[in-house]
């Protein structure tokens, strides 16, 4: 069986655990939820670099990043596609930048308590106040249909904020994702993803 290591905050897992659902391919995959920073073996050797997702395919080999499972994914079910046109591609973008910047303040201060406040600290909150702004004013109109990387990405980036920033108004800063995140909240691929911890 194929194996996915794993954490339940991280957004990068939670895209592709997302896509999983989508594909209809979450029964073929173990899924191991690891700490990433315990170095555990095994996660070790799925990925030296100890980041989560780590992704073991049934005849071992070992993909890494996000992206690269995805592109993995849609070769074994092409549909329904997760990659679209150029414009979802940008949106997908602009998500991952947004969930990307969280992520390197909740690592940054880890090392720093002082992160938010230097440099790169206001630079990854500028990338995500602004890349969730400009995120939700270049959402389609309509809220249905299958989740494709661009609305899997933008449900992510906008839990991901409510979840390890609850002080900010997220949903206020971007009303049109938060209305398309609820028109999709039922769906198994959101609610057995969302982030705990």
């Amino acid at each position: 069986m194929t194996t996915l290591f794993a954490n339940p905050t991280s957004p990068f897992v939670r895209v592709v655990r997302m896509a999983l659902h989508e594909k209809g391919l979450a029964g073929t995959v173990e899924t191991r939820f690891v700490d990433a920073w315990a170095d555990d073996p095994a996660f070790l050797d799925a990925n030296p670099a100890g980041r989560v997702p780590a992704f073991v395919t049934a005849d071992g080999a070992r993909l890494t990043e996000a992206m690269l499972i995805l592109r993995h994914l849609e070769t074994l079910r092409p549909e329904p596609p997760l990659f679209g046109d150029d414009a979802a591609l940008s949106r997908a973008g602009l998500a991952v930048g947004v969930f990307d910047a969280a992520v390197a303040v909740i690592i940054g201060r880890k090392s720093n308590p002082d992160f938010d406040t230097h440099l790169v600290g206001r630079k990854r909150h500028r990338t995500m106040h602004d890349g969730l702004a400009r995120l939700d004013a270049a959402l389609p109109d309509g809220q249905g249909g299958a989740l494709d990387l661009a609305g899997i990405a933008a449900i992510t980036a906008l839990d991901y904020l409510v979840f390890r920033f609850p002080g900010e108004d997220w949903r206020g800063i971007a009303p049109r994702l938060a209305a398309f995140r609820d028109a999709h909240a039922d769906r198994p691929s959101v609610v057995e993803t969302v982030p705990r911890g």
